[in-house]
């Protein structure tokens, strides 16, 4: 867990933003067709004109640059939001420690996705608690989808915004009450 300050307060995630980002999730995956046999977490980060780099890659003082100027303060990973020099268009960069497992660097750049998705613009606690569970819930729909195929066989029903319905629908219901 990222220790921003000796006196940084506990952040509960409240439920109906916790809902949000569910919601997001499945939204973001649903359009992105997670359920296809190529499917690939990494290809549809840099799909959306997300850069994704290991730290390995990087020269040890541009790696140090890097992490300086980075919103994030995580030391597995960092995400930046940067203008191209030669043309002014707004660059997304994640890189993450690549001496980690498989499962831990999903979980990293999932995260660093989550602040550039979400567009966390400065470090806090909510944040940090926000792209936590974001990439939480993220990495559980990929799991789920290749554990038990859901929403490929929800495609192949024709009713592809069938779960991401059910559970809006779900969710308001119960907010609601």
């Amino acid at each position: 867990m990222t220790k921003l300050t000796d006196s940084a307060e506990k952040y509960t995630l409240p439920p109906w933003r916790m809902n949000q980002i569910i919601i997001e999730v499945l939204s973001v995956l649903s359009e992105k067709e997670y359920y296809r046999e190529d499917f690939d977490y990494k290809e549809m980060i840099q799909a959306m004109g997300i850069k994704i780099k290991s730290f390995s890659s990087f020269s040890p003082e541009n790696l140090k640059a890097f992490r300086q100027i980075s919103l994030s303060l995580w030391n597995e990973g960092v995400c930046l939001v940067f203008p191209n020099e030669e043309t002014g268009d707004v660059c997304r960069m994640i890189a993450y420690d690549d001496t980690r497992s498989a499962a831990e660097i999903m979980q990293i750049i999932l995260h660093e996705f989550a602040h550039l998705h979400l567009k966390h613009t400065e470090q806090s606690i909510n944040g940090e608690t926000e792209a936590a569970c974001f990439a939480v819930a993220m990495s559980l729909m990929l799991m789920l989808e290749k554990q038990f195929h859901i929403g490929k066989m929800i495609q192949k029903m024709g009713e592809i915004n069938y779960l991401l319905q059910s559970i809006k629908e779900s969710i308001s219901a119960k907010e609601a009450v």
